[in-house]
């Protein structure tokens, strides 16, 4: 009979033991305790892996002063010993290379790559591998992702412009290599001479005069520009918030005409004070600098005219800025911006000529967001889109409430008490279940122009409900959670005017949409919506389903959101000509001079 001692599984876990002991020797603690809970599941009863166990989990714990590390000290952790790993896998790989072994080296670097993804200096070999071995596909694509995760690494540059060029790809060389002229240091005399004979043989190649060349110059100076631009500002950043000690010191700060001539750092650190934008990331706030011009307006002058074409959004950094229209009785104000607000959401959603003036009622200083260079942020980064049509949707939300707001006060000076409210309201209509068919559904979406993919989204998610003639779906005041679109029927939203009893607002039918406010702020109802003259089928979508939709893929979400500001901003077109209408009729004047 076999002594029991030397089966394959009790030589295991002395190998598994022994290794645990060294490791926690050495400080190792948590790998010890991990090769003991191995050891332990083969031999369950093992009373000396369970002592061990014990304690090696004590010495961890006075390791780690006497309490359990957070989940963000554990992750710092990982990541540091991963990082650890992946500089000695690439130090055993340059070892590798050496000795002319590049299958060992290569299998070092995918380990590397594997613990540490952005470090260029894995890619760098890998790409200088690959090409001995002139495979100058692979070489050009990790060359590639070396300069990408460094942009100031000349030697990358030129190396992927000889991966390039052996790939007949001369365009492509021809930019990899005026990347590398642009970061040569000011002596190089050498490097100058040979890139810059590169250059003119991939020019002659490709059959390109001054103007291309100047243009691609002008392309790669700007990109490292701005690369070099985002760091700075990050480091500035960084020491804002405390940064390490001494941090200041070993840091320099760029040429001055670097700072003077871009701005865009200072630019960047102003927009990320403003509130709207309090939600976008470094990354993206750099990105919107772009897009980016400032205005100053004296009192009294025009940002932009009523009726007038554009596109342009705005955002008032500091000053107040009136919203107003002229008419034959006078000059009514739709609302006023105050520092820290965006303003002509709707000329930039809806391409429609500007609702109102925009008139600086003090002096003001102005951020106008170029829409071309909008549109192209959006479409390169539907992440990026995301953000910004989520500030417009709260934006023209908080407006579309405070337009509602000035209808109370219309007619009557006095305010309804809150009783009163009380008594008028009527119990809700309960809602019908009724089943309504997919194709029914995209056949009423596709009636109102929406994409495919908003088709498949609002048919998916949408619930259908069913109301009597003369029910409420709701009343001004109730808690709601739902958007409704009218399929079969009509609805009629209204509001009590104190002073003038119930003033419809619109009456919808199929098609139309109406209660989003819910869906952005949660808020109670500002108005009513009652079945009117028969029976009403509508679609609901729930705070919950956009919830589900804003966490799918960003593509879908932007066209979600895009979707949902384009109904605001037509909501609040409507409102503001009714309260215009309201106030002529109203009698109110207003002689305040038009500009």
């Amino acid at each position: 009979m076999s002594d029991p001692q030397s089966s394959p599984s009790n030589r295991e876990v002395q190998e598994l033991t022994d290794l645990a002991r060294r490791f926690s020797e050495s400080g190792r603690h948590e790998e010890a305790a991990d090769l003991l809970l191995l050891a332990l599941r083969l031999d369950p009863k093992n009373l000396s892996v369970k002592l061990g166990l014990a304690e090696v989990r004590k010495r961890q714990q006075q390791f780690q002063g006497g309490r359990s590390r957070s989940l963000r000290d554990l992750l710092r952790e990982g990541h540091r010993r991963n990082a650890i790993d992946a500089a000695h896998f690439l130090g055993l790989a340059h070892l590798y290379a050496d000795k002319g072994e590049n299958v060992r080296a290569i299998d070092c670097i995918e380990v590397a790559k594997a613990k540490d993804l952005a470090n260029p200096a894995n890619h760098k070999l890998h790409a200088r591998l690959l090409f001995r071995r002139r495979d100058f596909d692979g070489a050009a694509e990790e060359f590639g992702r070396a300069l990408r995760y460094n942009p100031f690494d000349r030697e990358t540059a030129e190396n992927l412009g000889r991966a390039e060029y052996e790939r007949k790809q001369f365009e492509a060389a021809l930019g990899a290599t005026v990347h590398a002229f642009l970061l040569l240091n000011d002596g190089d005399e050498e490097g100058v001479r040979r890139l810059r004979r590169r250059i003119q043989t991939l020019k002659q190649i490709l059959g390109w005069g001054n103007r291309e060349l100047s243009r691609l110059f002008r392309e790669r100076q700007e990109m490292v520009h701005t690369a070099f631009d985002r760091l700075e500002w990050h480091r500035e950043r960084f020491l804002e918030q405390g940064g390490l000690p001494g941090a200041n010191l070993s840091l320099t700060a760029p040429p001055s005409s670097r700072r003077e001539a871009g701005g865009q750092i200072e630019l960047a650190a102003r927009l990320r004070r403003l509130k709207p934008l309090a939600h976008f990331s470094d990354e993206q706030i750099f990105r919107l600098t772009q897009a980016v011009r400032e205005e100053i307006h004296d009192v009294g002058n025009l940002v932009y005219a009523h009726r007038s074409q554009g596109r342009d959004l705005y955002v008032l950094e500091r000053g107040e800025v009136s919203l107003q229209r002229t008419t034959t009785y006078g000059t009514f104000t739709l609302g006023v911006v105050d520092s820290g607000e965006l303003f002509g959401e709707g000329g930039f959603l809806t391409a429609h000529e500007r609702n109102s003036d925009a008139l600086a009622a003090t002096a003001s200083q102005v951020f106008r967001l170029e829409s071309g260079v909008m549109d192209n942020l959006v479409e390169a980064s539907p992440e990026m889109g995301v953000q910004v049509y989520w500030t417009l949707w709260h934006s023209l939300a908080r407006k579309l409430r405070a337009t509602n707001d000035q209808l109370k006060t219309f007619f009557s000076d006095e305010s309804l008490p809150e009783s009163f409210l009380r008594l008028r309201k009527q119990p809700t209509g309960a809602a019908a279940s009724v089943k309504v068919e997919p194709s029914d559904k995209i056949r009423l979406f596709r009636e109102q122009g929406l994409s495919r993919r908003e088709l498949m989204t609002l048919a998916t998610f949408s619930k259908e409900k069913r109301f009597a003639a003369g029910a409420y779906l709701f009343q001004e005041g109730d808690e709601g959670s739902e958007m409704y679109v009218v399929l079969e029927g009509r609805v009629v939203i209204s509001k009590f005017i104190p002073g003038a009893g119930e003033e419809a607002l619109a009456v919808l039918e199929r098609g139309d949409f109406f209660g989003e406010m819910s869906l952005i702020d949660g808020e109670p109802r500002s108005a009513d919506a009652k079945a009117h003259g028969g029976p009403l089928t509508v679609l609901a979508l729930d705070q919950g389903t956009v919830r589900e939709i804003l966490a799918m893929d960003p593509h879908a979400a932007l066209e979600f959101l895009q979707l949902l500001c384009r109904l605001v901003a037509g909501r609040l077109r409507e409102i503001d000509e009714k309260v215009i209408g309201w106030r002529i009729m109203s009698g109110e004047r207003n002689e305040s001079v038009s500009a």
